[in-house]
């Protein structure tokens, strides 16, 4: 569907090849239930990619993608609020809930489109049937002063 973006996979570098694959396919699914949509890829202690129905991802978010060591995790803003008919949600925050992805057969797991497909429903993210399948992205990286930090050893 969509390229990733360069700022997208110059950050990924930091991980493994399978970590990596994992985030890119899973994006592809992420993409291919809520597009058109917003993307909102942010450099924090770990790389974050935050699907919205609007610009604004704190009011109108939908789901994320967070990348860590040695998984993917698909999350859900109003996780709670979901049902969880395969049982593959985790988490015991006020709202939100996420499903782990190790592999690849996890990340193209039909189950995980009826997640999407519930969580955009409940939001009201209509992507139509409109053939424009645009994702608006926007990269948030942290300062090349914040990262230096972030690599000092601990004393």
């Amino acid at each position: 569907m969509n390229n990733p973006p360069k700022d997208l996979l110059d950050l990924l570098k930091r991980y493994n090849s399978d970590v990596q694959e994992l985030t890119l396919a899973l994006r592809e699914v992420v993409l291919d239930e809520l597009a058109p949509c917003f993307e909102n890829i942010i450099e924090v202690y770990m790389i974050s990619l935050v699907y919205a129905s609007s610009e604004r991802v704190t009011k109108d978010g939908i789901c994320y993608i967070g990348v860590l060591k040695d998984r993917v995790n698909l999350g859900f803003h109003h996780g709670t609020d979901l049902r969880d008919p395969y049982g593959l949600m985790e988490g015991t925050g006020k709202s939100m809930r996420h499903i782990k992805v190790r592999h690849m057969s996890d990340a193209l797991n039909p189950a995980l489109r009826a997640y999407l497909q519930e969580a955009r429903e409940r939001v009201g993210h209509d992507p139509g049937l409109s053939t424009k399948r645009t994702v608006t992205i926007s990269v948030k990286r942290k300062s090349a002063a914040k990262r230096i930090i972030g690599r000092r050893p601990v004393s």
